[in-house]
C-alpha cells in the first residue's frame, strides 16, 4: 500500500509551499514521524514527518519546486514484502497542468503489456481565448509576478487548465514570445494607396528601471537567499509598494513601568518591557479601532478580535507569531505568551497555525537595542508599533511648579501606519494614548 506525503497547510492564508531540502531519497527505509523534507512558505519553515513506516517509493517534487497545499510530493510504500520500490521519479511539478506528469497514469493505468516502442510527440497546448471581461484565474506566484512587474494579466493568453495563466505564460510574455503569439496576423498585401496624413504616434511608455546588478569580486562571499529569506524580501518589497508608509514617534517616561517590574521581581516574577507595550497597544486599539484593521480592495475591514503579532528573530529569519485575543489576557499572561514564543522560535518549533491571522504587529529591537527604527507594515494590516531601547538619561520635569532635571528611564516609540486608511490625527492620537497608558503604570493582573 502506498501513502501520499502531501504539502501541508502552513497558515490560514498560505496556499503553497516550497520544497527546500529533502532529508531522504527514493529507496530509503523510514519510520513513522521521521522527518522527510524541509518545506518553506512566506510565513515559516517546517519539517514534514513521514505519515507511515515503510520505504520511500517515489519523490515527486524536487528541491526548489513550489507546490500547492495538499498536493502529493512523495509516496511511502508501507508493504515491505511488495515489489521493490520504483526508481525515483524525475517529474517536477508542472505548473501548466498543476500536477505531476504521469502521476495519474501510475495510479490508474491499465496493466502493462509488451508493446514495441512508439515515439510520440505531444503538441503544445494552444492558448485558450478569453472572453472580454472574464476574470483571469491565476496562482499566487503569478499574481506576485504580475504585481511586481505591473502586468495586465488579461493581455496574456493562458495555456493552463481552463485557460489559467501559468508562470511559464508570464515568463514567455516577458521574454517577448507571448507578445509575438498575440500579435494579429499580417494583413494581405494591398496595392499602393495615395499617402494620407497620419496622426502623431504616442511615445511608448518607459520600461521600468531595473536596479544595477552587483558584481562579486573573487574574494567576496556569495550567500544565496534561503526560501524563507526570499519570501521575507518579497513581502517587504510588496508592503512598501502597497502602502504609503507614514512614521511618527513618541518619547515615553517608563519610570512607573520600571517600578512595576521591580515590584513583580521581588515577588519572584520577571517581566521584560515588551509585554507592557503589548498591553498598552491593546487598550489603545479598543479606543482607535480603525488601527486594528485590514485593507480589502477599496474597503477597510475593522477587526473585532485583537490578535497581536510579535516579531521574533530566528537563525533562519524573522517570523511573527500571533497572540490570540490579546485583549482578554492579563499582563502576566501576555508575558508568558511572549516567553513561550521566544523559546520555541529559537528551536524552530513554532507551529504554522500560530503565524496567521494577526490584526496588529509589535516589533522590538531585541537585547542589543537602539533608540528607534521605522518598521515596515505587515500586510494586510494597517499599523505596526516598534519600541526602542529603554535608557536612563536626564530629562526636564515639573516638580512643585518648578522645572527640574531628573534621571528617568526613557524610551522612543515608532508607529508606522498606512496613509490610505489612517490619517495623521488618528495615528498621532493612537500613539499618544499608548504613551499615556505606559506612563500611568496602570496594568492590572
Amino acid at each position: 500500500m502506498r501513502v501520499d506525503v502531501v504539502m501541508p497547510q502552513m497558515g490560514e492564508s498560505v496556499i503553497e509551499g516550497v520544497v527546500a531540502k529533502w532529508l531522504v531519497k527514493a529507496g530509503d527505509a523510514v519510520s513513522k514521524d521521521q522527518p522527510l523534507v524541509e518545506i518553506s512558505s512566506d510565513k515559516v519553515d517546517a519539517e514534514i514527518p513521514s505519515p507511515a513506516a515503510g520505504v520511500v517509493a517515489e519523490i515527486l517534487a524536487k528541491e526548489g519546486d513550489t507546490v500547492p497545499i495538499l498536493a502529493p510530493i512523495a509516496r511511502i510504500e508501507t508493504e515491505m514484502a511488495a515489489a521493490p520500490p520504483e526508481p525515483p521519479a524525475k517529474a517536477p511539478w508542472d505548473e501548466e497542468t498543476e500536477g505531476f506528469p504521469g502521476a495519474m497514469a501510475r495510479r490508474t493505468g491499465p496493466p502493462l503489456t509488451a508493446q514495441p516502442p512508439v515515439e510520440t510527440v505531444t503538441p503544445p497546448r494552444p492558448p485558450t481565448p478569453r472572453p472580454e471581461g472574464e476574470r483571469v484565474r491565476i496562482s499566487p506566484v503569478v499574481a506576485r509576478m504580475a504585481q511586481e512587474r505591473g502586468l495586465d494579466l488579461t493581455k496574456i493568453p493562458g495555456t493552463g487548465i481552463d485557460g489559467r495563466v501559468t508562470k511559464k505564460d508570464v515568463e514567455d510574455y516577458l521574454a517577448g514570445g507571448a507578445a509575438k503569439a498575440q500579435a494579429p496576423p499580417a494583413p494581405p498585401v494591398a496595392q499602393p494607396a495615395p499617402p494620407v496624413a497620419q496622426p502623431p504616434v504616442a511615445p511608448s511608455p518607459p520600461e521600468p528601471v531595473k536596479p544595477p546588478a552587483a558584481a562579486a569580486a573573487e574574494e567576496d562571499q556569495v550567500i544565496p537567499f534561503t526560501p524563507i529569506r526570499k519570501r521575507i524580501a518579497e513581502h517587504m518589497v510588496m508592503s512598501k509598494r502597497t502602502s504609503p508608509h507614514v512614521h511618527t514617534f513618541a518619547e515615553v517616561d517608563m519610570r512607573r513601568v520600571a517600578s512595576y517590574r521591580e515590584a513583580k521581581k521581588r515577588e519572584g516574577t520577571s517581566l521584560t518591557y515588551l509585554p507592557f507595550l503589548i498591553a498598552a497597544a491593546v487598550r489603545a486599539l479598543k479606543e482607535f479601532p480603525v488601527m486594528n484593521a485590514s485593507v480589502a480592495g477599496e474597503s477597510t475591514v475593522i477587526r473585532k478580535a485583537i490578535h497581536i503579532g510579535v516579531a521574533v528573530d530566528t537563525s533562519r529569519g524573522l517570523i511573527v507569531p500571533v497572540i490570540r485575543d490579546a485583549d482578554k489576557k492579563t499582563i502576566l499572561e501576555i508575558s508568558g505568551a511572549v516567553e513561550d514564543f521566544s523559546s520555541r522560535a529559537a528551536s524552530h518549533r513554532i507551529r504554522p497555525d500560530e503565524l496567521g491571522g494577526g490584526t496588529f504587529t509589535i516589533s522590538n529591537p531585541g537585547p542589543k537595542g537602539n533608540l528607534f527604527g521605522t518598521p515596515i507594515i505587515n500586510q494586510p494590516q494597517v499599523g505596526i508599533l516598534r519600541m526602542g531601547q529603554v535608557i536612563k538619561r536626564p530629562v526636564v520635569v515639573q516638580a512643585d511648579g518648578e522645572d527640574a532635571i531628573v534621571i528617568r528611564p526613557m524610551m522612543y516609540l515608532s508607529l508606522g501606519y498606512d496613509h490610505r486608511v489612517i490619517d495623521g490625527v488618528t495615528g498621532n492620537g493612537f500613539l499618544f494614548r499608548v504613551r499615556e497608558i505606559l506612563e500611568s503604570g496602570d496594568f492590572p493582573g
